[in-house]
């Protein structure tokens, strides 16, 4: 299966959940290919399913309201790759385990890398961004 179909197949089962919070709090979710979005891969559907909701829902904790969240999929190395990013203030580097659930996504067995810029440093390209690994 294509990253891509990957993509559309788990968001077809998680989105209908989060749908409605999304709109409550007027945000946005964009969606993008990215390299290697096109790359016939193998992969566990259900892990990214539980994947998916965890980081998306936790991307609208942290995004404020009436912004974006942005999902860009694709692959490295024949792994898929999921990065989310989101529209809040920011966070210090002792808050990713807590606010992004890092440590349970790592307990899965995913490789997550996090970035931050804080609102007060970046007030025109703030947010974090996850970067998750399958």
């Amino acid at each position: 299966m294509i990253a891509s179909d990957i993509y559309e197949n788990c968001f077809t089962r998680v989105w209908p959940k989060l749908k409605e919070l999304y709109s409550s709090k007027e945000v946005e979710l964009l969606i993008e290919h990215g390299k290697g979005s096109d790359q016939d891969l193998e992969c566990d559907l259900d892990l990214i399913n539980r994947t998916l909701d965890i980081v998306l829902r936790n991307a609208l904790t942290q995004t404020l309201r009436g912004t974006e969240v942005k999902v860009i999929l694709g692959s490295v190395d024949s792994k898929f790759v999921l990065v989310i990013k989101d529209s809040g203030p920011g966070m210090e580097e002792s808050q990713f385990s807590d606010l992004y659930s890092v440590d349970k996504l790592s307990e899965l067995g995913l490789n997550c890398k996090v970035k931050s810029k804080k609102f007060s440093d970046f007030p025109r390209n703030h947010g974090t961004s996850i970067t998750i690994v399958f």
